[in-house]
């Protein structure tokens, strides 16, 4: 084995065990991922990884015309953090209203219609509505794809193979962990856990969003 491959395993490897520190902490991902399950089902779920994956596969490419730069930048951060306050307080409501009016408990037999705002999409903006998950990619992410780029394209391959495979790792445990206890579960537990995940959405946005405006007004 070439020390070129080596190097890139090794850095696979790192990328892996960041990626599964970073995915495990508790953030906004994580409730959607667990509300999508219930409400949606696993594959629909297992979908916002893709959009997760997608949007971080853009980062790459836009770190080679100098990206970083922008997302370390305070202003930017802050304004991620109103916009992404906003969002996750949006998508609270819209699962509290669903909960309360019974519209998310399924009904044996029946075709749950997808929502305007698909898998995909939502792994886009629920990812991006944390501005902690920007501020690691401008800093660690920047660090991992500078030394996959110094490594050559197999590299930078090993370091974006490897952290998505913590995502799907850590989450793929998730959705399957969720799926399995909402057949067990009684409706009104079932809707009581959306409401504590709606409930955690809000606390997410508002602190985001406190933060990003006390940034700003610094």
């Amino acid at each position: 084995m070439s020390a070129g491959m080596t190097e890139a395993l090794a850095l696979g490897g790192a990328a892996f065990l960041v990626g599964l520190s970073g995915a495990m902490v508790p953030g906004p991902f994580l409730t959607v991922t667990i509300s999508r399950t219930l409400t949606r089902g696993p594959a629909s779920a297992a979908l916002m990884l893709v959009g997760h994956a997608l949007l971080e596969g853009a980062l790459l490419v836009g770190f080679a015309f100098g990206l970083q730069r922008l997302l370390a930048a305070p202003v930017v951060n802050s304004v991620l953090g109103i916009v992404g306050g906003a969002i996750l307080l949006w998508l609270a409501f819209g699962l509290a209203r669903d909960t309360l009016s019974g519209a998310t408990v399924p009904v044996p037999g029946a075709v749950t219609p997808e929502p305007k705002l698909g898998p995909v999409i939502q792994g886009v903006t629920v990812s991006l509505s944390n501005p902690y998950w920007t501020l690691w990619w401008a800093t660690v992410g920047v660090k991992l794809a500078s030394d996959g780029l110094a490594i050559g394209a197999v590299g930078v391959a090993a370091f974006f193979i490897g952290h998505q495979m913590a995502d799907v790792a850590w989450y793929g445990l998730v959705i399957a962990a969720t799926a399995r206890g909402r057949r067990i579960l009684p409706d009104r537990a079932y809707r009581v856990l959306l409401g504590a995940c709606a409930a955690f959405l809000v606390y997410l946005g508002l602190r985001f969003a406190i933060a990003g405006v006390s940034s700003l007004s610094a």
